[in-house]
């Protein structure tokens, strides 16, 4: 138990006293930053192994007669590993993105502050904890979206702050009716309306928890906020798009399909039977809009709502070789995703480049960038070596076994698109004229290129040794079927 309580605390502990040391060096508030990022990952690491390999780890309280529980599942456990491996590699980017920037203090207090409430997410043990640590997290990352204060990211931040508390209404007022049905919220134990069964208004409820998780999974048509909020910081980007807002969205849906209805209930329902479609148009309008973007990191965000879907198309199959696939895409999805975004920081950063029709020869002045973004858009395709193979492969696998496999149609399809998406890029930033010098020295780029080409060269260790995740992968599957 004291470890679940550490890793919750340790990110806040570590933002609290930032914020308290206002005058701090950059160094001194650098080494507090990682310091409690770094234990807070270890503590985590430490409770996710343990509800990985079966052990129960909890606590549990009660106020005003509403019971609360923070005990990870094999679920949460991969949601923590994820959230809490990343935001390390953030944090060190953050070190050498952020280091000319105004308002580090606020920077680095929310940012701690988010990783905490992160791992509360991951961690919930019932829908109560799930929605306390779900709206804090929205709290937590409004100040990284605005963090310029500009009237962009003002604007930005008011259509964030209105799509997630619009979502955060829908999953309240499903979680209440939930209560009133099955009479507890806590997921251990089955899926809670199991014993309620197939009764009138059950696929309203459906719809609204998928409505409000649907808002930060961004779900056409309630994605419109993520682009937005590129005006955020570039790590704060790739943390939104690939671990703390998306994953939380995409981990609620999750819950409520697997832990909250459970597959054999959501099978029986109308809608059940339609969620396959929409993840499908998502995908595929999500890819073709990303084309259509001249702005690197608006591409990247349209992207992100395609690729999220991958994950959904996973779990509406309701069959055990989709979880896989979905859970799979979960690892390998959000590795590369950070690694696109960490690339695309330092080419506008080093070059003021933010276009793609103005990357032509960028590759040759930041030569291992490129390199970590072409495998990274490598893997997006999912091709081998890297780590999406494998996942498309179980997706594909799951929607032939689940009876839908038109949908492995789609997953292919959108390997093809996302060709167009990326690879003319990489290819004009080496064809294109050579620059005069090579810009992946000094002023703190090294700190930016190192998680970069670390999390490409990661997922090009999980293609080649697959293995090393599937017992992860295993331990959820067994869990809900």
């Amino acid at each position: 138990m004291i470890e679940l309580v550490l890793a919750l605390l340790s990110g806040a502990a570590g933002g609290i006293i930032i914020a308290l040391m206002p005058r701090a060096s950059r160094r001194l508030r650098n080494i507090i930053a990682l310091t409690f990022v770094v234990l807070g990952a270890v503590f985590a690491w430490r409770v996710a192994g343990m509800a990985l390999n079966g052990q129960v780890v909890g606590i549990s309280w009660e106020i005003g007669g509403l019971p609360w529980s923070l005990q990870p599942d094999p679920l949460g456990a991969v949601f923590g590993l994820i959230a809490s491996t990343l935001w390390l590699f953030a944090t060190v980017y953050s070190f050498g993105y952020m280091a000319k920037e105004h308002k580090q203090g606020t920077y680095y207090t929310f940012l701690l502050l988010a990783f905490s409430v992160t791992l509360g997410v991951a961690f919930s043990g019932n829908l109560a904890a799930l929605y306390l640590f779900y709206e804090l997290l929205t709290l937590a990352t409004y100040p990284l979206v605005i963090h310029r204060r500009d009237e962009e990211a003002v604007k930005a931040g008011r259509k964030y702050i209105l799509y997630s508390l619009s979502g955060a209404g829908a999953i309240l007022i499903a979680t209440v009716v939930t209560y009133a049905w099955a009479g507890r919220l806590d997921f251990a134990g089955g899926p809670l309306l199991a014993s309620v069964g197939l009764r009138r208004g059950a696929g309203w409820l459906l719809a609204l928890f998928i409505a409000g998780f649907g808002v930060k999974a961004a779900i056409m048509p309630l994605h419109r906020w993520l682009p937005a909020a590129m005006v955020a910081p570039t790590p704060v980007s790739a943390l939104l798009h690939a671990v703390a807002v998306v994953y939380s969205g995409v981990f609620g849906i999750l819950r409520v399909v697997y832990s909250v209805f459970g597959h054999e209930l959501v099978r029986q329902l109308s809608l059940g039977r339609f969620l396959p479609w929409v993840a499908a148009f998502t995908i595929l309008v999500g890819v073709i809009v990303a084309t259509r973007q001249d702005v690197l990191k608006r591409r990247l965000a349209y992207h992100t709502i395609s690729q999220l879907s991958y994950i959904l198309l996973g779990a509406f199959t309701l069959h055990p070789l989709g979880l896989a696939g979905a859970v799979l895409h979960m690892f390998s999805y959000s590795i590369l995703k950070v690694s696109l975004f960490f690339a695309a920081g330092i080419i506008a950063r080093q070059t003021g480049k933010l276009k793609v029709s103005e990357m032509g020869g960028v590759g040759w002045s930041l030569p291992l960038t490129m390199a970590a973004f072409g495998a990274a858009s490598l893997g997006m395709i999912g091709m081998l070596p890297l780590s999406t193979f494998w996942s498309k492969y179980h997706l594909m696998r799951g929607s032939a076994a689940g009876g839908i496999w038109p949908f492995a149609l789609v997953l292919i399809v959108s390997g093809l698109i996302n060709a167009f998406c990326f690879l003319p890029t990489v290819i004009a930033a080496f064809t294109g004229e050579r620059g005069q010098q090579v810009l992946e020295k000094g002023g703190g780029v090294g700190l930016m290129l190192a998680p970069t080409a670390l999390l490409a060269a990661l997922s090009v260790l999980i293609g080649l040794w697959p293995g090393m995740l599937w017992p992860s992968v295993e331990s959820v599957v067994r869990s809900f079927f």
